[in-house]
């Protein structure tokens, strides 16, 4: 056995821990943890660093050890909620009361804490807000596919069901897009297909949908009509028009046909406006709205439209233009635009990475799109909440499990601030112990915990959608 030499790191972490246990204990206590360390220390340092790194994982109004965990659920197959304590004044910056939970093992190896008999603690969860044991918001994730990216999964995921589906061909991106507010009016999705026809992807898609009939919009060869033919759908060609401000105007016939609503939604050829196309596509489906390409689309569809982007247009129609000179800010301005629109799910949101390459496959969960960026939750994060704040708790979120998606800490970070858990008002330092309480018999059931600090989903006044006089898109 190595000996430790006096002065070592490993000897002068045994004398602080010693002196940071003899003040939060009594000495029968200490003695016995002291004890335990000693044998800690004969096993060697490798042992000894673990026992360290466990110290550093107390948070503020925590006296044990045990580290957090990663995500908010406790629901592996061993796993039970425990109950809570709460930590004095200090763990919360505005001013909450903290709640810090026990998420419990059966025969976990560490201490008993607040759980139900025959479970240990496995980690703990903390919130500034509500209680953190509960998770109201459904978190979906959407399975990337490298040949139809997350329009498969998305449509399964938001749809469930469908009798029809718009097949496009992936080669003409701005056919896709147009034809997405025409699955919007019918309540149906848009998937694109490559060259050779639907992929397996796809297929699957179609059959889990229970769809019987493809409609087909843009130019879409025959030799693909026939085998699609093969799979024993009905197939149907809405519009074949190769140009994109021919087939725009087609479109928005057809859903003249269904609906009564008299608005558009404009884009541009080029610039911010072009890059923009998915979330264009997924504003005007939510809404079915037809989507026109260029001006002189919307003069020839005649309806008050929404130009995105900053792009020149002139239609001679009554007209708004988003302000957004990013596309996350155009992401954010649209989904608020949207939420405030009659007969529109506001609860429902779909995030994705700004790097996604497949933004317009999403439009399929039928939830208005927002961006972070690669990997971190910002600038989403505190958008989500004031979102929440004026239209009130999510209800799902559908999230990209893919590249540049969210997880980890991030992951973590994003079912604190959606399930309005303050997670950004946390403070404190590891290894600060501040003196704590028990929760009372009447508040350890899950959801009965003490909320104080937490926002008041719903709260602010959101935004008018219209004037009744201008027939504009926002008050």
């Amino acid at each position: 056995m190595t000996a430790i030499q006096p002065g070592s790191g490993i000897d002068r972490a045994a004398e602080t821990l010693t002196r940071w246990t003899a003040a939060r204990t009594t000495r029968r206590s200490f003695m016995h943890r002291l004890g335990q360390f000693a044998v800690f220390i004969a096993a060697g340092p490798t042992v000894a660093g673990i026992l360290m790194r466990r110290v550093e994982a107390r948070v503020c109004g925590q006296s044990g050890v045990t580290p957090k965990c990663d995500t908010f659920d406790c629901n592996g197959p061993d796993d039970v909620w425990g109950w809570c304590w709460y930590a004095n004044d200090g763990c919360c910056r505005n001013d909450g009361l903290k709640k810090i939970c026990d998420c419990c093992t059966v025969n976990y190896p560490n201490v008993h804490g607040y759980c139900p008999s025959g479970t240990n603690v496995r980690c703990i969860v903390e919130s500034c807000g509500t209680d953190p044991r509960v998770l109201d918001v459904d978190l979906v994730p959407l399975a990337w596919d490298a040949d139809s990216g997350y329009a498969a999964s998305a449509a399964v995921a938001g749809q469930g069901s469908a009798t029809k589906v718009i097949l496009t061909d992936a080669a003409h991106p701005w056919a896709t897009a147009i034809a997405h507010p025409l699955g919007g009016a019918l309540g149906i999705p848009v998937m694109a297909m490559s060259a050779t026809g639907p992929n397996t992807a796809v297929v699957n898609a179609i059959n889990q949908l229970g769809a019987v009939e493809v409609m087909l919009v843009g130019p879409v060869g025959p030799e693909i009509t026939n085998q699609i033919a093969l799979y024993g759908v009905q197939t149907t060609i809405v519009a074949a028009d190769d140009d994109p401000v021919a087939l725009s105007i087609a479109i928005a016939g057809v859903i003249r046909g269904i609906t009564s609503i008299n608005r558009s939604v404009t884009v541009a050829e080029t610039g911010l406006s072009r890059a923009a196309l998915p979330f264009a596509a997924s504003f005007a489906a939510r809404n079915g709205y037809p989507l026109a390409v260029t001006a002189d689309a919307t003069t020839a569809i005649g309806m008050p439209t929404l130009y995105i982007g900053p792009e020149p247009a002139d239609a001679g129609v009554v007209a708004e233009r988003t302000v957004g000179q990013t596309l996350s800010a155009l992401s954010f301005e649209l989904a608020e635009l949207a939420a405030g629109a009659p007969f529109v799910e506001a609860k429902r949101l779909t995030i994705a990475p700004e790097s996604s390459a497949d933004l317009m496959g999403l439009i399929n969960t039928e939830a208005s799109i927002v961006l972070h960026q690669p990997n971190v939750l910002d600038p989403l994060g505190p958008w989500l909440q004031n979102y929440s704040l004026a239209y009130g708790e999510l209800l799902t979120v559908f999230y990209v499990d893919g590249p540049d998606g969210l997880n980890g800490e991030n992951y973590w970070r994003l079912q604190g601030t959606v399930n309005g858990f303050r997670i950004d008002q946390l403070t404190g330092v590891s290894g600060e112990g501040l003196p704590v309480r028990r929760q009372p018999f009447a508040e350890r059931p899950i959801g009965m915990a003490r909320i104080d600090g937490a926002l008041d989903f719903g709260s602010e006044p959101a935004p008018s959608y219209w004037t009744n006089t201008a027939q504009t898109f926002r008050g």
